[in-house]
């Protein structure tokens, strides 16, 4: 502002200079004029003052507010950093997701897997880590898949009882009354009154598809399908509503409907990061895909989380993964309003960095691997991998509102 303020002086010094130096010459030109003939002096005076008057004086706004703006306009709104935001730091633990739709986590912690809330440990959960799992929306209870078998799990107590077999894609509904499987689901005598819609496998030209990746809405009354090469959404009671196809590349990471159940956006990934998202419009039957995201996450209200990789692709030299110099944490609105923002170099020993927003949106999980933590081992299976985990619990109210 000081920089277009002085330009702004610098200006209108000139101007008034040229404009007294075209003031003297119209007062004495006519003088000389004088000793011409003729009764035209006054008005080449006239004529001279006013072509001086509009070539030199700069012209005033026509709008007095652009004017004011141009001089005083505010500075641009600086976009927080996640570390600048209210956080909690958590070391040494994997963060495994959400679990219901409170804000209730579940941190994997040397080999432990425990319940947090607001940062807060409130239980040990009886399931083994890196077993797949899902949450009852109300976050007491979990269903355990170990193998062939699954198990329904309440997290207070820790009593566990093992309610179903199964070999195929399975997901239960929100509310844990209803189950979509791909296959025959033998359920066990203690298993809960459940209502199974069966999923078909795709048959299409010389060959059948089995689904892949099952996932109900949050509501309850839509359920995504993904296939190897198209994407089903099925109402609650497992009638197909859309089809939609797709390119035969990479597995489902995760998925999310938006709240109006028009759009499910898919979290594609590959053996080599970044990975994708499909887009997918339940009217247009179409799905529309966006590369290099490194990570994703919905949450409530619409809240959207990316890691995104800055730069230029690094240039393939052999199957080791790909890292870029830099990567964007980044917080959108629903209508993609930018609220929070940071960028990490990997050149500070950061990297693998992953990104979750709540189910309420109120609050994000940034969480990456820090190869300068003591004993950090980053190789895979190894009990020092835990060591080299680093996070932090973001608290989003203040930017969302």
């Amino acid at each position: 502002h000081r920089t277009a303020s002085s330009q702004s002086d610098l200006h209108l010094q000139g101007a008034l200079t040229l404009f007294l130096i075209c003031s003297i010459l119209s007062f004495f030109l006519p003088l000389v004029l004088l000793l011409m003939p003729g009764s035209f002096p006054q008005v080449l005076r006239a004529a001279c003052l006013v072509a001086c008057l509009t070539v030199f004086v700069p012209p005033a706004s026509a709008d007095p507010a652009d004017a004011q703006e141009s001089r005083q306009s505010p500075p641009r709104a600086l976009v927080p950093t996640f570390e600048s935001l209210p956080h909690t730091p958590f070391s040494k633990a994997v963060f495994n997701g959400w679990c219901g739709q409170h804000d209730r986590y579940l941190l994997d912690e040397n080999g432990a897997v425990n319940a947090y809330e607001a940062g807060t440990k409130i239980a040990a959960v009886a399931i083994s880590p890196g077993n797949p799992y899902q949450c009852s929306s109300d976050g007491r209870q979990l269903i355990n898949i170990h193998g062939r078998h699954v198990f329904m799990v309440d997290i207070a107590s820790g009593n566990s009882q093992w309610i179903a077999s199964n070999d195929r894609a399975i997901a239960f509904s929100p509310d844990f009354k209803s189950v979509a499987s791909s296959g025959p689901l033998e359920l066990k005598p203690q298993a809960p009154q459940l209502r199974v819609i069966l999923v078909k496998d795709k048959r299409t030209v010389g060959k059948t598809q089995p689904p892949e990746w099952i996932k109900w809405s949050a509501n309850g009354s839509r359920i995504a399908v993904v296939y190897p090469t198209s994407v089903d959404i099925l109402d609650r009671d497992g009638v197909n509503i859309a089809s939609m196809t797709k390119s035969d590349i990479g597995w489902v990471k995760d998925g999310w409907f938006e709240d109006d159940q028009r759009t499910l956006t898919l979290f594609m990934e590959t053996e080599q990061p970044p990975g994708s998202i499909l887009k997918c419009s339940i009217a247009g039957k179409k799905c529309l895909a966006r590369p290099r995201i490194e990570s994703i996450s919905i949450g409530g209200q619409g809240i959207v989380g990316t890691i995104i990789p800055l730069g230029k692709p690094p240039v393939r030299v052999d199957d080791s993964i790909l890292l870029s110099k830099e990567y964007a944490a980044e917080i959108r609105s629903a209508d993609s309003r930018l609220l929070a923002r940071q960028v990490f170099p990997i050149k500070t020993g950061r990297w693998s960095f992953q990104i979750a927003v709540s189910p309420s949106g109120k609050r994000s999980i940034l969480t990456w691997d820090d190869e300068n933590q003591p004993e950090c081992v980053s190789s895979e299976g190894s009990a020092s991998t835990y060591k080299c985990k680093q996070g932090m619990l973001v608290d989003l109210t203040k930017v969302i509102k």
